[in-house]
């Protein structure tokens, strides 16, 4: 019974939860009556007296565990056993929670990443010069390749499609800007604004076998702009229909090529191939470059301009028009011109445009057909012409196949009068038909060279339209009342009158009526088929003399 007793005195101990020392052996020793009535009086806490020392009788600790003392003990285990079971329930059910969202949230960037790489935000930028491109329906800024795409934009100031600062492969697909006009014209021709595709800031892309269209006004087709910016547009075609919607455009200094692509566009001032403010270069190889707006030359150089084997035909305007100090340089190209009196006009829109340096235009092999009007045209603007390798050229018939001459200043080239043109003019290996003239406020150096012949005669000739614009041009600046200082003053004007001819070695001048020049040195042949040559010293050649000899002024 003894046994039996301790063992539950051990139980009641064990539930309690409390450990007897391992040096519990011996009976504690005796205590007093007054501690052991103590006992009997109160509730007894058997695991600390059994702690401390104190002596309780076995009968005492199993009366204690019969009468349920240390039930409420027990209790309390259980209570918080219950408890901890609970919170670990709650802690686990919180990490799965957790674990869920963090799965969730990886699986929702995973698919917004996907999104992006599909269809890019909008975005919006000016350039380093702070110039404004607005907005880009889709933009590409990380290396890539697209195919099979669709980019579309309808929003003032937005491209359908850009790309800035990578490298992007696009094939097979379309790029169309159905509306939305620009905010800002200049910003349109400055820097891309409201393009359809526009690449910048330094990228590059490859576009090919993919269709660019815009029917929105003021929505170039493609656009390149930048230094280290560079468009490659194979296999494809550039279509628009707006105004002032060039086909393909450079600026700032931008690249862009076109290999066997046609570019078309039927807006007014619309040319196929544009180069913008600060220039660039465009080099196009094959294809065919069309306009039908007025004002809408094939290409506008305001840049430099190289074609390639390609077919190009405007027909409400000059074929090709030269800006200032740029360059077109076409071979192997036939160029067919309808709509204006010139088919490649050479120009400057500045006031002090025969201070700034040379144009150039050079035809190797091809043909330029100029249907309204003179072949070429100089005017307002110092001009060098490389006709070589039978380059022919034809003009209207009774106009001329070259004039150098001034202008009347309503188009903003300089002041009549003033604004003469001054032409270094080379036929190379080459045969040329037609009429040259040059009025009295203009300059020819004309030289045959690589057994050239020219069939024609030249002309120094009066411009008495512009004379008298000049004088009242003049006339009203002298009775304005405007104090205005920043009004500027009207140039005088400027008599050049010259017409200098050189025949190289192996080359001929046949004579189609009288020639009236300046100064002339000979050292091919002249055929002067019953006509004379007048110089500005009165001096009359007519055949009979020596021409091989020199003969100048």
């Amino acid at each position: 019974m003894r046994h039996i007793t301790i063992r539950a005195a051990l139980c009641a101990l064990a539930i309690t939860g409390c450990l007897i020392p391992a040096t519990f052996a011996a009976e504690p020793a005796a205590v007093s009556a007054t501690q052991t009535a103590s006992e009997d009086s109160q509730p007894v806490d058997i695991t600390s007296a059994l702690l401390r020392g104190l002596e309780s009788t076995l009968p005492t600790v199993e009366q204690k565990v019969q009468q349920g003392d240390y039930a409420q003990a027990e209790s309390r285990l259980r209570e918080r056993q219950a408890q901890e079971a609970a919170y670990k329930e709650a802690q686990a059910k919180q990490a799965a929670q957790q674990k869920a969202a963090e799965e969730a949230a990886k699986k929702a960037a995973a698919e917004e990443a996907a999104r992006k790489a599909k269809e890019p935000p909008s975005v919006s930028q000016r350039t380093a010069s702070g110039l404004y491109q607005g907005t880009a329906a889709v933009n590409y800024d990380l290396d890539g390749s697209y195919t099979e795409q669709a980019y579309t934009s309808k929003k003032d100031d937005e491209n359908a499609l850009r790309v800035t600062y990578a490298r992007i492969a696009i094939t097979n697909s379309t790029i169309s800007k159905t509306g939305g006009n620009s905010t800002s014209l200049q910003d349109t021709i400055d820097s891309g604004l409201n393009a359809a595709f526009l690449g910048t800031g330094n990228s590059g892309t490859d576009i090919s076998t993919t269709k660019i269209s815009s029917s929105a006004p003021n929505a170039i087709g493609a656009f390149s702009y930048g230094k280290s910016t560079f468009v490659r547009l194979t296999d494809s075609s550039v279509t628009t229909s707006g105004t002032g919607s060039a086909g393909v455009e450079v600026a700032g200094g931008g690249k862009l090529s076109a290999i066997n692509t046609q570019v078309s566009t039927s807006g007014t001032n619309a040319p196929a191939i544009n180069t913008g403010t600060n220039g660039g270069i465009i080099t196009v190889e094959g294809g065919s470059y069309a306009t039908t707006g007025a004002d809408s030359p094939v290409i506008r150089a305001a840049g430099s301009v190289t074609s390639s084997k390609s077919s190009m035909t405007s027909a409400k305007a000059e074929a090709v028009r030269v800006i200032g100090t740029n360059a077109v340089i076409l071979s192997q190209t036939a160029v067919d011109s309808t709509g204006a009196p010139y088919g490649v006009l050479m120009t400057s829109t500045s006031k002090e445009a025969l201070s700034a340096g040379n144009a150039e235009f050079t035809m190797s092999g091809g043909s330029l057909t100029s249907h309204s009007g003179d072949g070429i045209v100089v005017t307002n603007t110092k001009a060098t012409i490389h006709l070589t390798n039978n380059a022919t050229i034809t003009p209207k018939d009774g106009s001329n196949l070259l004039t150098v001459t001034a202008n009347d200043g309503k188009r903003g080239w300089g002041y009549a009068g003033s604004n003469g043109g001054e032409a270094d003019v080379f036929f190379d290996n080459t045969t040329l038909s037609g009429n040259i003239s040059v009025d009295q406020y203009s300059r020819m150096n004309l030289i045959l060279q690589n057994n050239s012949t020219f069939t024609g005669t030249i002309n120094l000739t009066d411009n008495a339209a512009v004379t008298a614009k000049a004088s009242e041009i003049r006339a009203s600046a002298n009775t304005s009342t405007d104090s205005n200082e920043d009004t500027p003053s009207i140039p005088d004007v400027i008599t050049r009158n010259r017409a200098e001819v050189v025949v190289g070695a192996g080359s001929t001048w046949n004579l189609t009526a009288d020639a009236h020049i300046s100064s002339l040195m000979c050292m091919g042949t002249i055929n002067y088929n019953g006509h004379q040559i007048v110089l500005a010293d009165g001096t009359v050649m007519t055949g009979a003399e020596e021409t091989s000899a020199e003969t100048e002024n």
